[in-house]
């Protein structure tokens, strides 16, 4: 029973407390209005506090905002220039997105306003999407005589990691250009399919089949240099860059069919691959802004540059090779991925210095 009473006596202390700072924020604004400006300083000091020391609520930021911009405008009038200032950065931390209106306000104050940095000078924040993949077969290495509609197919994987915005200007362009970074895990996937024709008559086929199905985990790291290419609420881009992946596994799970007689089971094996693989990457997406961030929709093409398996291993593998008729080829690996992220907007008000 007593803690319930403190408690409501603590909460109409709060609710008085901020009830006097809503008021005490009118008297300011009519005193700015009267012209008294010495006084507000005084006024408003109390209220512009941390909530714990009687201040404005979290819940009243927009009232703290607006205490702050009568304070900072005072302070612009009565030539106080390192107060004004002070009392900007202040405002501009309580709310990093507060506009001015310049048809309405002081231009004394939009200019002040206008002094300060105002983008974010990063945005942090994580990444999911499904990627599809599909060897590029730079040597074609085989056991077996394949037909021509044997084939390399493209297997569907997942990616989820951690993604880096950073804001930067380029070619004299503000708000252009975005340098963006991620560390993502990755699982890749492709299908194969070789077929063999034993039949020395074309029009009745005796066909072994080869079946195949390559599983890969990496740790990715992408960079992008992005450029948004139209001033809209949706903020689309364009983005090159490169990847460097490193190979955490890969998984080769095979079998093979053969015409009347009885197949090679399942069987799963551990192909040799190169443990660093590099990419090159284009990529379109949208920003949308939602909330203190942006939700991010990205297409992505990733083309492999070197290659992840070699001749001197293609023939490794003697259950492969022997019991199954397949050798590795050589080859590079594409996707196609689509991923959507949440990020978040990271402030830091500064002064911007001009450059003389």
């Amino acid at each position: 029973m007593q803690r319930i009473l403190l408690i409501i006596l603590f909460s109409g202390t709060a609710l008085q407390t901020w009830a006097q700072c809503a008021q005490t924020l009118r008297l300011a604004r009519a005193t700015y209005e009267q012209g008294r400006l010495h006084e507000i300083e005084s006024q408003l000091k109390g209220c512009l506090e941390s909530p714990e020391k009687g201040g404005f609520a979290k819940e009243e930021k927009q009232l703290r905002v607006e205490a702050l911009k009568i304070l900072t405008m005072s302070y612009i009038y009565l030539e106080e220039p390192q107060k004004a200032d002070a009392t900007m950065l202040r405002l501009k931390k309580a709310d990093p997105y507060y506009r001015p209106n310049p048809e309405v306000d002081p231009a004394e104050f939009v200019a002040l306003y206008s002094s300060y940095r105002e983008e974010p000078v990063y945005r942090i924040g994580v990444r999911l999407g499904v990627n599809f993949s599909r060897p590029n077969v730079m040597e074609l290495l085989t056991v077996v005589e394949p037909t021509f509609d044997s084939e390399f197919k493209r297997g569907i994987g997942f990616q989820f990691g951690a993604g880096l915005d950073v804001p930067i200007m380029l070619f004299s362009q503000k708000n252009k250009w975005t340098l963006h970074g991620e560390l993502l895990y990755q699982q890749r996937s492709y299908e194969i399919d070789i077929k063999e024709d034993r039949s020395p008559d074309p029009s009745n086929p005796i066909l072994n089949e080869f079946e195949g199905v390559e599983r890969q985990t990496a740790l990715s790291l992408p960079i992008t240099l992005e450029y948004k290419f139209l001033e809209k609420k949706f903020n689309p881009y364009i983005a090159l860059g490169f990847s460097t992946d490193l190979l955490l596994s890969s998984t080769l799970t095979a079998e093979r069919k053969r015409f009347v007689q009885p197949g090679v089971p399942e069987g799963g094996f551990d192909p040799e691959r190169e443990p660093i693989n590099l990419s090159a990457l284009a990529a379109a997406g949208v920003k949308l802004p939602v909330g203190p961030g942006f939700i991010v929709f990205e297409v992505r093409y990733a083309h492999g540059l070197t290659n992840i398996s070699s001749s001197e291993t293609a023939y490794a593998n003697q259950s492969l090779a022997l019991d199954y008729g397949y050798a590795d080829s050589v080859f590079k690996l594409s996707s196609l991925s689509f991923a959507g992220s949440y990020i978040f907007n990271k402030h830091n008000p500064k002064k911007i210095t001009r450059k003389k």
